[in-house]
């Protein structure tokens, strides 16, 4: 991956309602509510988790935000939730709900900062450096950007030198008649391509329920689901009761593995970590559950 920091490219930009845009540099950031868990996660890696006084459901890391107040899912922004904790800024992605509770609080004079969350990697690369400029905090965005640099090139190494490429699924969400997996263009999918796996659903785009049969076609070695659902779906053994997973490389030998859902669904500056632990799952270093 080409890490070419561009901040002039950044989508950044704070509404101020009907006063129109100012540089977001010269805004107080001093206190700040965070609404998307990845960009919560950049503010702590940029060491100025000290000024985020609220965070949304999504912003479950670093440990220390379980601390802090919610101020709701970020698809279910509470503007008086907001407003009650009195911040100087709101950083948020564009496509945080409803809009109306955004333009509430612009006219409400709190300054609102957008993030795009796609392309996801181009995005990261972006907001991290917006995220720097924004917070006065330059140099530490380009010491993150060096450091996921290398990481990310310690992964590629390893994939280098791997002979096969695993077919891999990743599973959202299930129900007794189907299963919710990753296709091409979504982060997870792109993660399993970059840790040297193949995506077992690449022929289809976006987030899309499989029935039996399908899943079966799709063909997986290896199933990952999301850790936070392992033990409500019964852990490896539930997984290989799902609809068609029975008949696949991955039923037949057991290979199952929980995933943290903020490592495979929110992209942010623990890509290296969520890179290597795949890196393992897929290559024989980590450990997969089994379910026979």
């Amino acid at each position: 991956m080409d890490m070419t920091w561009i901040i002039g490219r950044a989508v950044l930009a704070v509404l101020l309602g009907l006063g129109g845009i100012r540089q977001a540099s010269a805004a107080d950031t001093s206190r700040l509510v965070v609404i998307g868990g990845s960009l919560t996660e950049i503010v702590f890696a940029l060491g100025k988790g000290g000024s985020v006084i609220g965070v949304d459901q999504t912003s479950v890391w670093p440990p220390e935000v379980k601390a802090l107040p919610q101020v709701g899912y970020y698809k279910k922004v509470s503007a008086e939730g907001v407003l009650s904790l009195s911040p100087t800024m709101v950083a948020a992605y564009r496509d945080a709900e409803p809009a109306s509770a955004l333009r509430q609080l612009e006219q409400a004079g709190i300054p609102v900062v957008l993030f795009d969350r796609s392309p996801p990697m181009r995005a990261l690369e972006d907001n991290i450096a917006a995220m720097g400029r924004l917070l006065g905090a330059e140099r530490e965005a380009q010491a993150l950007r060096r450091s996921l640099d290398d990481q990310i090139a310690a992964v590629a190494r390893t994939v280098a030198g791997t002979k096969k490429k695993p077919r891999v699924l990743f599973v959202l969400n299930y129900d007794p008649s189907q299963t919710v997996v990753a296709g091409a263009g979504t982060i997870a999918g792109q993660l399993i391509e970059m840790a040297g796996g193949v995506n077992a659903a690449g022929d289809i785009t976006g987030f899309k329920p499989l029935n039996g049969e399908m899943v079966t076609n799709a063909a997986p070695d290896l199933v990952l689901t999301v850790e936070e659902r392992w033990d409500g779906i019964g852990g490896a053994a539930g997984m290989a009761r799902l609809p068609g997973m029975a008949a696949t490389p991955a039923g037949k030998s057991g290979r199952f593995a929980p995933m943290p859902g903020p490592l495979m669904l929110g992209l942010g500056p623990r890509l290296g970590e969520a890179l290597r632990r795949l890196s393992g799952l897929f290559h024989g270093e980590g450990v997969a559950h089994h379910g026979r």
